[in-house]
């Protein structure tokens, strides 16, 4: 598919759908119920797997069409400078503002004088959601080598080889190939790096090892057409297969030596979690045949909408405290005021403001020639 310029109209939804989720997810922060854990669970299972195929898909088309400098000098700005921006200037007000709803009880003042290093109540973390930002880096910088070895042509003759093969035969040797990457990754991640770095760099390095195979999936998907149309295929026996492996691990998983049993899930999971996002990428091209409006203002906000949206969970909550005490009442508030909320910060501040966008979607805006 290299080289191809059109807008992939079902990946922009899909993407759209996966950030989008992120409010419910967060805003499942706010404490501890059945609903709250179902969707944890229901977003471990799919949303940064999903957003990460899909970014190796487009990182890739993006370094395809330009030379190696200037892509890296487009990332450098699409990704860091958000991030920066985000984990300076918002993720300490939003910081303090979970510590307080969760009833740590430290103001401003004080949290800014110091308090940051105490432990406190609530998912604080210095880097909060933006996480992400910095794996998606990371990977940008390895794909120029990616392409070169996706192109290579020991590559193309194993790709070549598949092609006499059914799709869903060729579907399950991905759905292989990712997981065992899945598990070496994880693997060299526990045994041989994280022991070696502080705390507070551990969950951006094992986040960063944990999706990679993911990315290079897309990004292979993008390099070869047929691996792309493989991908999207509702592949009922491997679910059931591959999830039913998961699901009864439990059951025999114990019995088995510590290393067995951790291969043995982690192909299962892994396995099952790439065929859920090989399905969400069939039902997402059957339904999004074409870009619309709603599409276009979806994706054009999407960025701000997931910078700002932890900061907005915790504003809300904060000022629903006082009057209602019930969980999920205050987290359908969140989502009724958050999600337009959030695109109107974007529509009507971040990109009215050169600046602003600059810093939260790390994009250059022309300046309009005034009249004369």
């Amino acid at each position: 598919m290299a080289g191809s310029a059109p807008r992939i109209h079902h990946l922009d939804a899909l993407r759209c759908f996966c950030m989008l989720f992120g409010l419910l997810l967060h805003g499942a922060t706010i404490g501890h119920n059945p609903l709250f854990h179902a969707v944890k669970v229901t977003s471990e299972h799919f949303r940064m797997p999903t957003f990460f195929l899909i970014s190796g898909f487009f990182t890739a088309m993006v370094c395809s069409r330009s030379d190696v400098r200037a892509f890296l000098v487009n990332r450098g700005r699409l990704i860091l400078v958000p991030f920066l921006a985000g984990v300076l200037l918002l993720n300490p007000g939003t910081n303090w503002l979970i510590q307080l709803y969760h009833g740590g009880g430290e103001s401003l003042v004080d949290y800014v004088s110091g308090g940051w290093r105490l432990p406190l109540p609530g998912p604080t973390v210095w880097h909060l959601h933006l996480w992400f930002l910095i794996a998606l880096f990371v990977y940008a910088m390895l794909t120029p080598l990616l392409l070169d070895v996706a192109g290579s042509p020991a590559v193309e003759r194993l790709v070549a080889g598949l092609g006499d093969r059914a799709p869903w035969a060729v579907l399950l040797v991905m759905t292989l190939l990712v997981a065992v990457a899945v598990i070496v990754l994880r693997g060299v991640a526990d045994q041989l790096v994280l022991p070696a770095l502080p705390l507070r760099a551990q969950f951006l390095v094992q986040a960063t090892f944990a999706y990679f195979a993911y990315f290079v999936a897309g990004l292979f998907a993008f390099r070869h057409r047929m691996l792309f149309d493989a991908m999207h295929r509702l592949f009922w026996i491997g679910l059931i297969l591959f999830g039913g492996a998961y699901l009864l691990h439990p059951l025999f998983g114990p019995a088995l030596p510590r290393g067995l049993e951790r291969m043995t899930y982690w192909l299962a999971r892994a396995g099952f979690i790439f065929l859920i996002v090989c399905s969400l990428l069939a039902i997402a091209r059957r339904l999004v045949t074409k870009g619309s409006p709603l599409l276009s203002r979806l994706t054009d906000g999407v960025y701000s909408f997931y910078i700002f949206h932890f900061l907005v969970i915790y504003m809300i909550a904060n000022l629903l405290r006082p009057f209602i005490d019930n969980l999920y009442l205050t987290y359908a508030v969140i989502l009724i005021v958050g999600y337009p909320l959030l695109f109107l910060i974007h529509e009507r501040i971040i990109a009215k403001s050169a600046i602003l966008t600059l810093l939260f979607n790390g994009k250059w805006v022309a300046r309009r020639a005034q009249p004369a």
